[in-house]
């Protein structure tokens, strides 16, 4: 096990994943409507908060668990076959009431289809976990590869033929249903026949699973209320246009905290107990991840525009003005999104709920504030709300890995002082340069420059070139 090859493998699925994204993104926008993207992203609110459900903390618990045996695994993978199927039900007979509650009769079918997925992941939970606690994923990688490109191949196809947002529904599910038969059929480990007393089983993992799964389900409402509040107050329209402003943003977040997050979470689990090696790990984790995304977020930041216009279309022109308070706020989630796991390996999921209650809160105001001015109101008040969640978050995290704030400003204030040197440049040159695909891709790289030189009188920057000669 190492973090060079954890990161290596998730990186390369995750960069796949990425380009389907990207590439859905991009030309299945021009083929489907705003407003059947608007109508997907109101079923992914139910089916977002339906996952909370799905194995209720189990499969992060066999991951940090110090040792895992037989009846344990057994319990746990029929505990989650059982939610599963409790869970797909209730989303295929309750399609109605959310078909009505938003007034879309189109989302009745969507969330009975999308209810398939549920059957098939609640059999397959504890195979992915397993894998994940013995570090294998390679084999993890090159399933999840397989999937997303499969699954995007139809999708596409689908859009063509002018199938709507049934091309996106589709594609949800080919790629669930691959993914979870190669699990099954890779894993070196199958279930007992024998249904064995599954309360009595997993009561060793009930405090962990309890909190962890308490924590998903008050982040949920503090992730997905805005959606459902846009939806039901606003329009499909606008929804839609938030919601890939959204998806833009979530790109440079969920892309490398997802990597960083699943390589790290055995590693830190198994050292849980060496607090100097966790604090290492992980202030260079968060130095390296927002040495990535400040970047980005700054060419989005300056750039919204013509990002919007010219990749997407003016047709989507409302994104662009969510995007400038959406993008910095994707450089505080960046690093928020990475505390989970260092409260999971340390087994304090307990102070994981009480921050999730703080950003539900705080995220909860921003939202029911907002919606009643306009979407772009809405948008910088929940970048409001992730800042000043940032503060008292961090801090409990570096004291639970007996560290402190004072270390994290120390190791990367420089990081921002690039990124604001980047913008003032960006924001300078743009207004000598047309709207055009070539300068976007100009105004990005000189960024990227701009950004990395003034980084190299640094201590962190000089290192790694050194390491690099040697």
């Amino acid at each position: 096990m190492s973090i060079f090859n954890n990161l290596k493998w998730n990186a390369i699925s995750q960069l796949f994943k990425i380009a389907t994204q990207l590439i859905s993104m991009i030309y299945l926008a021009r083929l489907i409507a705003p407003e059947d993207y608007g109508i997907m992203a109101m079923a992914t609110v139910v089916t977002n908060f339906a996952i909370l459900f799905r194995d209720l903390g189990t499969s992060a618990a066999i991951v940090q668990r110090d040792s895992i045996d037989e009846s344990l695994k057994s319990a746990i993978f029929w505990l989650n076959l059982l939610l599963g199927i409790i869970v797909g039900t209730a989303i295929l007979f309750s399609s109605s009431y959310f078909s009505e509650l938003y007034d879309v009769p189109k989302l009745k079918p969507v969330l009975s289809l999308l209810s398939i997925n549920f059957f098939l992941l609640g059999a397959t939970s504890v195979h992915l976990s397993l894998l994940e606690r013995e570090s294998k994923f390679e084999t993890i990688s090159k399933i999840e590869i397989f999937s997303f490109g499969s699954a995007l191949i139809i999708a596409i196809a689908m859009a063509y033929l002018n199938f709507g947002v049934y091309s996106l529904v589709t594609q949800s599910i080919v790629s669930t249903l691959l993914s979870s038969g190669l699990f099954w059929y890779l894993s070196s480990w199958s279930p007992r026949i024998k249904i064995e007393n599954i309360f009595k089983n997993t009561k060793s993992i009930f405090s962990f699973s309890y909190q962890l799964s308490l924590f998903n389900f008050i982040n949920y409402f503090a992730r997905n209320l805005d959606s459902f509040l846009i939806g039901k107050y606003m329009s499909a329209t606008i929804l839609g246009a938030y919601n890939l402003a959204y998806r833009i943003m979530l790109f440079p977040l969920t892309s490398i905290t997802f990597i960083v997050n699943r390589s790290l979470f055995p590693i830190l689990s198994k050292n849980k107990h060496k607090h100097a090696e966790v604090e290492k790990i992980y202030l260079n984790t968060v130095y390296t991840i927002w040495f990535i995304t400040i970047p980005l977020i700054i060419s989005l930041l300056c750039l919204n525009e013509m990002v919007i216009n010219i990749i997407f279309g003016e047709k989507w022109h409302l994104s662009s003005s969510i995007l400038v308070w959406l993008a910095p706020t994707a450089i505080i989630q960046s690093i928020l999104s990475t505390t989970g796991i260092i409260f999971m390996s340390q087994g304090r999921t307990g102070i994981l709920v009480l921050l999730g209650v703080q950003g539900a809160i705080l995220t909860g105001i921003a939202f029911v504030i907002g919606v009643n001015d306009n979407i772009t109101s809405l948008a910088k008040y929940y970048f409001i709300a992730n800042l000043v969640h940032f503060f008292p978050c961090m801090a409990l995290t570096m004291y639970v890995i007996k560290s402190n704030f004072y270390k994290l400003i120390l190791k990367t204030y420089p990081l921002f002082i690039a990124g604001f040197i980047s913008y003032c440049v960006i924001y300078i040159l743009k207004k000598h340069l047309d709207h055009s695909f070539l300068s976007l891709v100009i105004l990005t790289i000189i960024c990227f420059v701009v950004f990395i030189v003034s980084l190299l009188p640094t201590k962190e920057v000089k290192n790694f070139i050194n390491r690099l000669i040697k």
